[in-house]
This record gives structure tokens, sequence and C-alpha cells, in this order.
């Protein structure tokens, strides 16, 4: 939207308000107008539109809502599933980012959580442009370890331990944001070649780390550039055994 028709967070409020009232079928005009006051404003600029005792959208004021009520419950979906942060906070930032994340920035977290269709509380989420490629796309942009197959490379983008000692532990292993690695196995453990250092981890551990897949032709000029850069003199290739502690 450009800025200088920008509307208040209270008017964008009022937007969510209605389209939320609109999916429970409760669209009285007194009762939402008494609920938010700027519903009356918005009708007057032509984002709302008044049909007979219910309160409707506009094409402009539709498309308006649409995208804050995808910011927020994107935001909830992050914030609750990846990040786990409590439920009441999760609500609280999530409205706060609905009025400031761009396009882009949305759009990149949807293809992130793998276009999800419904908030935490089971709301759809309305579709984005990208999610028009989803068909194209096999899986989310960032996925478990255990989701990756046998032979991919992929860079390491966050790790979520249940247990916080192991982020510890897996540094120590040279596990750790940024890293490229390639899934040699998953059974009986799952082994990745870090570098030249190849290390097997159990299962609930891959869990807890989240990669994004290079791809073959990626992987391989991810893998040159690793090896150009050198490795210290100490680190022949080996196996280590990551064990339940």
């Amino acid at each position: 939207m450009n800025q200088q028709n920008r509307l208040s967070s209270e008017s964008e409020n009022a937007l969510v308000h209605v389209w939320s009232a609109r999916e429970l079928g409760a669209t009285s005009f007194a009762r939402l107008a008494s609920e938010r006051p700027a519903i009356q404003e918005l009708i007057a600029a032509g984002w709302l539109v008044r049909e007979g005792d219910s309160v409707g959208f506009s094409s402009r004021g539709k498309a308006e809502a649409e995208e804050l009520v995808r910011r927020h419950r994107l935001a909830e979906v992050l914030l609750r599933e990846v990040l786990e942060v409590r439920p009441e906070r999760a609500n609280l930032d999530a409205c706060l980012w609905e009025h400031v994340l761009s396009p882009e920035v949305t759009d990149t977290i949807c293809m992130f959580l793998g276009h999800p269709r419904h908030c935490p509380h089971g709301k759809p989420i309305p579709p984005g442009r990208c999610c028009s490629l989803v068909s194209r796309t096999i899986g989310p942009l960032v996925q478990p370890l255990t989701s990756l197959r046998v032979g991919a490379s992929a860079r390491i983008t966050f790790i979520a331990p249940r247990v916080r000692r192991r982020l510890d532990r897996l540094a120590a292993l040279g596990i750790v944001p940024g890293t490229v690695l390639t899934l040699r196995q998953k059974s009986p453990s799952y082994v990745v070649r870090a570098d030249q250092t190849e290390v097997a981890i159990e299962e609930d551990v891959a869990r807890d780390i989240f990669v994004r897949d290079l791809g073959n032709g990626q992987a391989t000029i991810e893998g040159a550039n690793e090896t150009a850069r050198g490795s210290p003199p100490w680190a022949m290739r080996f196996r280590r055994r990551w064990g339940r502690r």
C-alpha cells in the first residue's frame, strides 16, 4: 500500500475484526460498530460497506484485510510451532507483526513454514502469491534433518533442541547454524558429514536440527566452496558417535 494511504493500526485492527466476525457469521453493524468505532470511518472511506444491518468489504478493503489476517496467522504459526513461544505472548507479538511485515517477508515466512493452511487455532490462513507455486515445491524451505533424503546436502538454518545442553555438544562437533552437511544414512542412526567430519546422532536429536535442502547442483557448488576455504590440519575424516545423555 502507498505510504500516503496507509491506514492507522486502529483501522487495520478494525478490518481484521470484521474479517474474524464474518468467519463466525456475526456481522451485525450495530454490534461491530460498538466494538470498533473505526468501522464507521472505514465505511465512509470506502474500505467497508454496509449491507443492510451487516458489514462487508469493498474490493480494496477485502484485499487489505486478507493480507493483515494472513500476516497475523503466519506469525502465530512461526512463533507457536517453530519458536515455541507461549500462546499468550505469541498472540500479542502476532498482533504487532501483522502491521509491519512486508509482502516479501510474509511470503518468505510462508515458504519457510511450507505454506500452512491453518493457524494454531484452526482458522484458515489466506493463501498468498507464493502459494500458487506450492505444487512445484517439495515440502517447506526449512525442514527437520529427519525429512532430508539420504545423499542430499543442506545448510543448517537453526537448531531447536528440547534439551538445551545438546547445543553445546552439537557445537563441539561442528553442527551449528550455517554449516553445510550431507546426510549419509538414517539407520541405525543418522550420520551426517560436515566438512571432513562424519558424525552419528540419534533420531530425536536429528529432529531438532532444521535444514534447508541445497539441491544437487547447489550442493556441489557449496561443497566446493567449503573445500576451497581449507580445513585445520587436525580435521581429518573421522566418525564420532552421539549418544543419548
